[in-house]
């Protein structure tokens, strides 16, 4: 029997998902990523030729790609000199498909075919959205990477939105209403997860959707967006903009490395606290890889240095598919 699985989201916490389920036996997988990219690489190209962000797209067709495929490599190739420096080429490719074949969604089938994915990758709407972020203290921050540039101090997100109404792609929808399990998360929380959620029409696909809804909590918090974010705090996020409780809260446990928690600690940044303690949706197992993520050269944006295993994640999944 075949079990449907969409993820939702984007960047390096959906590619771990993805790369965790593509080898297991029985699965469909559909990853809907965001289209708020607008940062690095993918905002460049973006604004040079007004497709659809390539990036979250392209993460997510290398974790699904075959392995062995030396094009699955490419695809994950960062130019390090002269005008290329910091482009990835799988952004480079999957926009020069585009262009050729005319439109967003046949640059992302062909890609598909070239890379042999055991899955689909499906923009979550047909047109680059641009979100906005309210804070506590009333003043707006406009564009993903804005929203994502770390600045100490400032005021708690009090709300996410889509600038304009952008409805939700009918191919993301009707793998949402079919999906068994929908998996969100990990990834930062504000614009990765929940700028993939904000679509008009994602909050009722998801309600028709009688899927196991199940949310892989972030490591660490990120200063700017989740400053002193709790799992409680993470988990109540989601909510909000799913209007549905996660199922199942999948949840680090066990220690980091000294030198990982100081680097973070420099960066304002900290193991997210479990204080939900007595939840019996939590299910903690060890998760996080034990090979530290090193910087890669001129890339313009900064990553994490731990990830989601997805060996690990894996073994933790695999019962909550049956």
């Amino acid at each position: 029997m075949i079990t449907n699985v969409v993820t939702i989201g984007g960047g390096t916490g959906t590619f771990a998902v993805l790369s965790s389920l593509k080898d297991i036996p029985e699965l469909s997988l559909s990853a809907v990523v965001t289209t708020a990219d607008d940062g690095g690489s993918t905002g460049h190209l973006r604004d040079a030729y007004g497709f659809l962000p390539a990036g979250d797209a392209r993460q997510a067709l290398v974790a699904l790609a075959e392995d062995g495929n030396v094009l699955r490599d490419l695809f994950a190739y960062r130019f390090t000199k002269s005008d290329l420096a910091g482009h990835s080429l799988g952004n480079l490719f999957i926009t020069a498909l585009t262009d050729l074949l005319g439109s967003d969604r046949a640059g992302l089938e062909e890609a598909s075919k070239i890379l042999r994915v055991s899955g689909t990758v499906i923009p979550a709407t047909d047109t680059s959205s641009v979100i906005i972020a309210t804070l506590t203290d009333g003043s707006i921050v406009r564009n993903e990477h804005e929203i994502d540039t770390q600045k100490n101090g400032r005021s708690r997100i009090a709300s996410l939105a889509l600038e304009t109404e952008i409805s939700l792609a009918t191919e993301a929808k009707d793998a949402i209403e079919k999906a068994d399990v929908i998996i969100v998360g990990p990834g930062d929380l504000y614009t990765s997860s929940i700028a993939a959620l904000l679509p008009e029409g994602m909050k009722e696909a998801i309600a028709a959707s009688n899927a196991r809804l199940v949310y892989v909590a972030n490591l660490f918090t990120k200063m700017g967006q989740t400053d002193g974010y709790s799992l409680e705090d993470h988990v109540k996020e989601i909510g909000s903009y799913t209007d549905k409780a996660p199922d199942y809260i999948l949840v680090h446990e066990g220690e980091f490395p000294e030198d990982v928690l100081s680097w973070y600690a420099k960066e304002g940044e900290y193991p997210v606290e479990d204080d939900l303690l007595t939840d019996p949706r939590v299910i903690r197992a060890s998760l996080a890889s034990v090979n530290i993520v090193p910087p890669l050269p001129n890339d313009p944006i900064r990553r994490s240095l731990m990830r989601h295993d997805p060996v690990l994640l894996a073994e933790a999944l695999r019962p909550l598919l049956a």
